[in-house]
């Protein structure tokens, strides 16, 4: 949890700093006067051109910009128009981002976890880091489907949600996964549901969530019968095999807590932390009139060492090629068992994300 601290406080630090600074340079700029319009035109070159909205006809848009005065933008160039606020403006003029409509193009998630935000109808991504690939679509503006796709299985997923008010998103789903090689004995699943506060490019995400039951081995022998059996190899050697009747079969479902922020650092660049603790709810479940063989006397009580759940650290950049629309995730994962079995190891995250 230390490391959670540490995490969300160096992201807070990054949104103070970043905020007063531009508090400091645009607080008497960033005020919507009444009947002021701030728009970013998108080209269709993948450049955007930003301003006080003036005037616009059938064949122009002119707007007035803080660095070159009045530009006539002809619409044939023009693939789309966003409003913005004063506050974005002004930051947005600083720092201008994206090929895309959207402020920021992966806005609706974190490394993998998802916020509140919702890819808008016909929106999409691909995203891939060689041992898992998935791809996500904004069927509507409050539903987000998606699959997923491994070397050990493939799965799915929904995400529901919509903006509550402005700057607060809730959405809620779930995900689900199944082996090609049969050793989990049922799909496994995941639902979660969250809140996301800030803008697309600076925000902080609250998700909660729970997954399936999943079996985890024979807990406490509760009976069991010993019986002497000759040997097929040997007639004079005979052994002593032992049956387990009652037992308790062990179950665990894990609790899930995750908190992630994002925060635009530069021009088409984000930091982006994202940390779980998962906390292991076991469960037991009696089974009478089993027939489980063993050599040796069974372990009346197996409980010992139990794993009560694990805390996943994570914290890296977000780069947008503006040359090709590729997005690349670069971080540092660091998993911490608790409980009986501790351990602890660091590893590398990088992927790629197309957006379309």
């Amino acid at each position: 949890m230390r490391f959670i601290a540490l995490a969300l406080l160096t992201f807070g630090l990054l949104t103070t700093v970043q905020k007063t600074t531009w508090a400091q340079t645009h607080s008497s700029e960033a005020v919507n006067e009444e009947g002021v319009s701030y728009v970013r035109l998108v080209m269709y070159d993948g450049t955007t051109r930003m301003g006080e909205l003036i005037d616009s006809d059938a064949n122009e848009f002119r707007i007035r910009t803080r660095k070159m005065g009045d530009v006539v933008v002809p619409k044939y160039l023009v693939q789309g128009v966003v409003e913005l606020t004063a506050d974005q403006y002004f930051r947005l003029t600083d720092s201008v981002v994206g090929r895309a409509l959207s402020l920021n193009p992966q806005s609706s998630r974190y490394f993998f976890a998802p916020s509140g935000i919702q890819l808008k109808q016909g929106e999409g991504y691909f995203q891939s880091n060689i041992a898992l690939n998935s791809v996500s679509l904004g069927v509507k503006d409050h539903i987000t489907i998606g699959g997923l796709i491994s070397f050990v299985g493939a799965g799915g997923s929904l995400k529901i949600g919509k903006e509550l008010t402005p700057n607060v998103h809730v959405s809620f789903g779930g995900i689900g996964f199944t082996d090609y090689y049969g050793e989990l004995e049922r799909p496994v699943g995941l639902m979660f549901a969250n809140i996301t506060w800030g803008t697309e490019d600076r925000n902080l995400t609250v998700n909660i969530g729970t997954g399936s039951k999943i079996e985890n081995g024979r807990g406490n022998v509760l009976a069991y019968t010993e019986e002497t059996v000759q040997s097929t190899w040997d007639p004079n050697y005979f052994y002593t095999e032992y049956f387990v009747t009652d037992y308790e079969q062990r179950w665990v479902r894990p609790l899930l807590l995750n908190v992630s922020g994002m925060n635009q650092i530069a021009e088409n660049r984000w930091f982006i932390t994202e940390n779980y603790f998962v906390r292991n709810l076991h469960t037991t479940t009696v089974i009478t009139g089993a027939n489980l063989r063993y050599s040796n006397p069974p372990n009346t009580n197996s409980f010992n060492n139990l794993n009560s759940g694990m805390a996943i650290l994570s914290m890296g950049i977000r780069n947008l090629s503006t040359r090709n629309g590729w997005l690349w995730d670069y971080g540092m994962v660091g998993v911490i068992g608790t409980g009986g079995n501790d351990f602890g190891f660091a590893a590398p995250w990088v992927s790629a994300t197309l957006a379309f």
